[in-house]
Formats: structure tokens, C-alpha cells, sequence
């Protein structure tokens, strides 16, 4: 018995010291499609070729990835079609509500139910990607409140209430735009005090599906989501008497009372809410996590082209107030 105790120590050992070669495959680049044909208004595409994994990454690389002189074709299932103009301004000046974007139609325009078809011609590479706009499950503004956030009357956060549809396969995105009592973090290209982009939201990273509740009427909180350009980690562990735009305590997942908000509630179409909800699992945890495949629905190429019912609703961040902004 002692002999297959030192023989296990052993080979515990020379397992923990061994080192291990590991080939990464060189795929070349591809074509990275990012956009979406939102109901009444145009769509928006961000085209651009997947960088090297182990590259740094700067302005330089990322300009450089923009592709634009592709051959960009949009087709709808009620026989419309348009050739997307490509845009010369400057890339950081072209925003959708989420993202950049480097081509857009200029006439054809989101409409429920209709299918679109993308595809993106340059030299031997064809892409293509299709989608379909769902009819809009809608998240009225009765049925939203504000609460303070527990034993603080400084920041608050967003109560929804929702009437899922008896027909499953309800899928859910929501994003915030906020315009601070406090000065913007990201207030640079329109300025106008409104956060630059909508920010989907912390719970979930704004991923819904009807799939355990189908047909339920239901409660359910939305907290603040984090944009790119925040520091999570500091606003989690800032002390008691630190100051966080101009009040104390973190503020991660809040608003500050007085904040301006515009919600984005928007339906998409399973094959574009699965790759974004692929994607909160893409990045797993520690070095040990096993990292998942996103689910693209571009044929030839990487990323999403959605199609997405939108509604907005303007709100005041007081859960002393009873009229809040006007739509």
C-alpha cells in the first residue's frame, strides 16, 4: 500500500511540472459582420477582418481591420433591394445605439415580420447572413418603477413589470442611454450630456428568453449596465466615505436620483439573441474554463446581422416621481 502511495506522489509531481505545447491554428483572417435592421429605421453594419489572436491591439490595428470597399447587397422578402452606401467619415463618428458602424442603407427600412438578406462580395470572398424583424413584445411605461437601492436614498434602480406573449420563442434585449446629474463618462462624439451609446443592462448583460416563463405576468429588476470604458473593479470597492459621482458608496448596477434615462426594449429575431447570449459564455472564468463557440449566423464569416423590433421609453431615475418624461 505504501508503494502505490509514493508511486501516486510521484506521478502527481512530474504532472504538475510537465510542460505542455499547445498549436494554435493560423485560419487567416476573416470577414466580421456586427449590425441590425431595427424596425422604421435603416440598418447599420459594421464590417471589418479579424485581427491575430496574440497581436496588441490599438487605433492603428483596429482602422486598419475596416472594410470598406466590399460590395455590400440587401435584399427583403417583399422584393425590395439596395446596394449599401459605405461611409468615408471618420470611423469613431458613425454610432449606432450600441456600436460602430461602416455601411447603411439609405432608403430600406426595418419592417416586422420581413426577412433580410445581407450579403458582402470583396475580391474571392462571399458572405452572406439573413434574418428576420419579430413582431415587438412590448414593455409599457405603467408598468415600470423606480426603487431606491436597499437602506440608500442617493441611487436607484429600474422595477419592470411584463406581460410575456402565450406564444413561446419570445426573445429580449434591453439597453439604457443615460444623461447623468453628473457630467458623462462617454459624452465625446455628440455632445449633449447623454451617454454616446446605449449600454445593455447588468442583469443577464440584457438577455431574455420566454423559455421558463411563457406566458407569465412577472416582476423583475434592472440594474444600470457597465460600458466599456468604466472600471468595475474600482467602483465595487470604493469605501464607505469614498465619493462616486459626487455621492458616496459604489454605484455599480444604479442610477443616481435625477438621472435622465431612455430604455430600449427590443425583441430579436432566436438565431441573433442566441449568438449574443453565446457570447456572456465565450470568456470562461480561470485558466482551467473551457472557452465556447459563439453562435454566428454569418455563412463564410464571424459575428451577427439581427433583426430586432424596437420600442423606447424616456424616464426620470426618482422613485418619488410619478410622471415621468414623456415618450
Amino acid at each position: 500500500m505504501k508503494n502505490i502511495n509514493y508511486i501516486l506522489i510521484l506521478f502527481l509531481i512530474c504532472s504538475c511540472t510537465k510542460e505542455i505545447d499547445i498549436e494554435i491554428p493560423n485560419n487567416g483572417t476573416q470577414f466580421v459582420v456586427n449590425g441590425y435592421i431595427e424596425n422604421n429605421r435603416v440598418a447599420k453594419i459594421l464590417i471589418t477582418r479579424s485581427l491575430p489572436y496574440f497581436d496588441p491591439i490599438s487605433d492603428n490595428s483596429i482602422g486598419e481591420s475596416l472594410v470598406n470597399d466590399a460590395i455590400v447587397t440587401i435584399s427583403n422578402s417583399i422584393g425590395e433591394s439596395e446596394l449599401l452606401t459605405p461611409t468615408y467619415s471618420p470611423w469613431f463618428t458613425n454610432l449606432t445605439d450600441t456600436w460602430y458602424y461602416n455601411y447603411a442603407t439609405s432608403s430600406m427600412k426595418g419592417v416586422e415580420g420581413v426577412t433580410y438578406t445581407i450579403t458582402i462580395e470583396k475580391d474571392d470572398t462571399l458572405v452572406s447572413t439573413i434574418t428576420t424583424i419579430p413582431k415587438l413584445a412590448p414593455l409599457t411605461k405603467d408598468s415600470l418603477r423606480f426603487l431606491y437601492r436597499a437602506d440608500d436614498s442617493t441611487y436607484c434602480y429600474l422595477l419592470g413589470h411584463w406581460e410575456d406573449p402565450d406564444t413561446i420563442g419570445n426573445c429580449i434585449r434591453a439597453f439604457t442611454q443615460t444623461k447623468p446629474i453628473w457630467s458623462s463618462t462617454f459624452d465625446y462624439i455628440h455632445p449633449d450630456g447623454w451617454d454616446d451609446l446605449f449600454i445593455s443592462m447588468l442583469e443577464g448583460d440584457g438577455n431574455y428568453n420566454d423559455e421558463y416563463v411563457n406566458g407569465w405576468s412577472f416582476s423583475f429588476p434592472m440594474y444600470k449596465g457597465r460600458g466599456f470604458w468604466q472600471e468595475w473593479g474600482e467602483q465595487e470597492t470604493n469605501g464607505e466615505n469614498d465619493e462616486v459621482d459626487g455621492s458616496t458608496g459604489a454605484t455599480t448596477g444604479f442610477w443616481n436620483i435625477g438621472d435622465s434615462i431612455s430604455l430600449k426594449w427590443s425583441s430579436w429575431d432566436r438565431k441573433s439573441w442566441d449568438f449574443w447570449r453565446s457570447l456572456e459564455f465565450n470568456n470562461p472564468a480561470g485558466p482551467f474554463g473551457a472557452p465556447s463557440q459563439a453562435n454566428s449566423n454569418v455563412d463564410g464569416g464571424l459575428g451577427v446581422f439581427s433583426g430586432t423590433s424596437s420600442e423606447y421609453i424616456y424616464l426620470q431615475a426618482d422613485p418619488e416621481l410619478e410622471n415621468q418624461l414623456s415618450n
